[in-house]
Order: C-alpha cells, then sequence, then structure tokens
C-alpha cells in the first residue's frame, strides 16, 4: 500500500470512530424533564462536516453502513434513516464541491437545509408506509438543535484535524478558508 492509500484508510477510520462516538453520544440516554429539547443529529453533522472538508474520508458506502448501525442501535425504520443521511450527506458534498469556497454563515445555511431535507424524507417515507410518525414540532426541535450542533462539530473537527491535510485532498477547509 502506499502512503496515501494508507492515509486515505486512517481518515475513513477516523470518520467511523466519530461516526459511533456521534452516535452513542446522540443515543446515550439523558434524564431530562419531559418536553425537553430532543438530542440533535449528531451523525449528520460529523459526517457532513468531513463530507465538505474532507470527502475521501467520507465514502458513500461508509455514510450508509453508519446510518444503517444508528438505525439499528436506535430502533428507527432500518435502513430510511440510513438512506435520508445519506442523502443529506452527498447532497453537501455536492454543494460544497461547486467550486466557490463557502463562507461560515453559507455552509451553516446548507447543512441546516440538507439535515431538513433528510428529516423531511425519513418522514414521507413514514407517511408513505403509514408507520406512525413523530410530531411535526418534535421534528422541528430536533432540526434547530442539530442545526444550532453543527457549527459546533465543524470547529470541533477543525481543530481535531489541524495537522496535515487528507492525502488527495487541497487541504483543510474551514468555512471557505484554508487552514
Amino acid at each position: 500500500m502506499t502512503v496515501a492509500a494508507l492515509a486515505r484508510l486512517a481518515a475513513m477510520l477516523g470518520f467511523v470512530a466519530l461516526g459511533w462516538a456521534a452516535t452513542a453520544a446522540e443515543l446515550a440516554p439523558v434524564m431530562g424533564a419531559p418536553g425537553a429539547w430532543p438530542a440533535p443529529d449528531l451523525l449528520f453533522c460529523v459526517a457532513a462536516a468531513l463530507a465538505v472538508r474532507r470527502p475521501a474520508a467520507t465514502p458513500a458506502a461508509l455514510v450508509f453502513l453508519l446510518g444503517l448501525m444508528r438505525d439499528m442501535l436506535g430502533g428507527g425504520p432500518v435502513g430510511l434513516g440510513a438512506l435520508a443521511l445519506l442523502a443529506g450527506v452527498e447532497g453537501a458534498r455536492a454543494a460544497a464541491a461547486r467550486g466557490r469556497p463557502l463562507g461560515l454563515m453559507a455552509e451553516w445555511l446548507g447543512a441546516a437545509l440538507w439535515a431538513a431535507a433528510a428529516s423531511g424524507l425519513v418522514f414521507v417515507g413514514l407517511l408513505v408506509t403509514l408507520a406512525p410518525t413523530p410530531a411535526l414540532a418534535e421534528l422541528g426541535l430536533r432540526l434547530a438543535a442539530t442545526a444550532a450542533a453543527y457549527p459546533l462539530v465543524a470547529l470541533a473537527l477543525r481543530v481535531g484535524l489541524r495537522g496535515r491535510p487528507a492525502a488527495g485532498s487541497d487541504g483543510d477547509m474551514m468555512f471557505g478558508r484554508r487552514a
């Protein structure tokens, strides 16, 4: 194996580890009062932030498998959440690959819109299959929590990935600027 292939493999393993940690944090039983805010979709935040900054570290198959793992552990409809996660992350990746560097607000808004699209996809999928759907207010609160968590996750990844750029990438991008 070449050094570039090893670096790409290490980046993918790092993504898997971050995905596991995000899923564990999201599914951890937190003793909250009834009516408390739902947990943000941390797996989406991690996957989208890495897909924008280091696309080689987040291949579609890994994104789907992490989403499938979260569906099975979380008790949701198996596969539907994974497909929605994949659609949202690939949409964020495609938006970032258009060539124009994104600023903080544009990336944040884009991530929030793709998270909303993924949530809408799950809601419509549940509606079409006549499965019980979550309340729209609950979905809205989860989306707001996800949108609020995205810049924090992106900043944490920026600080954590401050080292050398991934092999085959142009470098670490943070809100349209080179790190």
